[in-house]
């Protein structure tokens, strides 16, 4: 809420001598707000964990009836599927408030960046294609917008362990596939606020109900394959706000002949 224009003209009629009594609490007033303020903004930072997080990967494939009748085994498409560009084992995010930067090591490297000012995550990647960022509206679930079919979310009746903690899930069930978020609410604690509009993947939902970040994340795409993600390490600590920095980025039509309702590509500007 902007109050400057209101504070201005306040300001302005108080001004008068006859009512000094009135500035003087005005000022007081305006002093105990700014305490407020500075004391929310220091509860808000305190609630939300700010660092590195480092998890492994690892991948089963569905076979369909076809492909078995065929021969082929999970253990010759995993080996198929790691030819030429290996798939990842780690993906390592670094959060700092609103945003985050997610690394994976795949070959060329890709690292894609989420600005919540904009509400963007800005994808980029070494090699060829180098001088590209494909940006995303995370405001939008693509699958919802195709298909008009709402994204189920449910916070599971179970607890789970994971390396001796226990962990509750909250399930995002789309009609192409679920993922399952693991959580300790007591664990890498966020204020679900900073993420609110990332709809994205079902992260402002399932923040809103957990309230930390993931310890363990299963993604799975009907027919095609099931990743999981465990956390395998962790280190809190002041991180670059420059960091998060995205180039300059320019349009270009020809990049996007083929139209994506949240997605565009764009020229990264040298």
């Amino acid at each position: 809420m902007n109050l400057y224009p209101l504070r201005t003209l306040h300001l302005k009629y108080l001004k008068m001598k006859k009512h000094k009594k009135e500035i003087d609490y005005y000022l007081n007033m305006k002093q105990a707000i700014t305490i407020l303020f500075l004391l929310v903004a220091v509860v808000v930072n305190g609630q939300s964990y700010e660092g590195t997080l480092v998890y492994k990967t690892d991948y089963v494939f569905q076979l369909s009836e076809k492909m078995k009748q065929m021969g082929i085994t999970e253990g010759m498409l995993k080996e198929r599927m790691q030819k030429g560009d290996p798939l990842p084992d780690s993906v390592k995010t670094v959060y700092k408030q609103g945003d985050y930067i997610s690394y994976t090591n795949f070959t060329p490297a890709s690292w894609s960046v989420y600005k919540s000012k904009e509400n963007k995550l800005y994808s980029f990647q070494e090699g060829e294609a180098s001088d590209i960022c494909t940006v995303t509206d995370v405001s939008v679930d693509l699958e919802e917008q195709m298909t008009g079919n709402k994204t189920v979310i449910q916070k599971l009746d179970t607890l789970v362990d994971f390396n001796g903690m226990k962990c509750k899930v909250v399930r995002v069930k789309w009609k192409t596939g679920n993922y399952d978020y693991y959580y300790n609410d007591s664990f890498l604690k966020v204020d679900y606020r900073l993420f609110q509009s990332h709809v994205y993947d079902g992260w402002a939902d399932y923040l809103k109900i957990a309230g930390a970040l993931p310890v363990k994340i299963i993604k799975t795409t009907n027919g095609l394959a099931t990743v999981t993600f465990s956390l395998i390490r962790h280190n809190e600590e002041l991180i670059d706000v420059h960091l998060f920095e995205i180039p300059k980025l320019v349009k270009d039509e020809e990049l996007n002949l083929i139209k994506v309702a949240n997605r565009e590509i764009m020229r990264i500007e040298k």
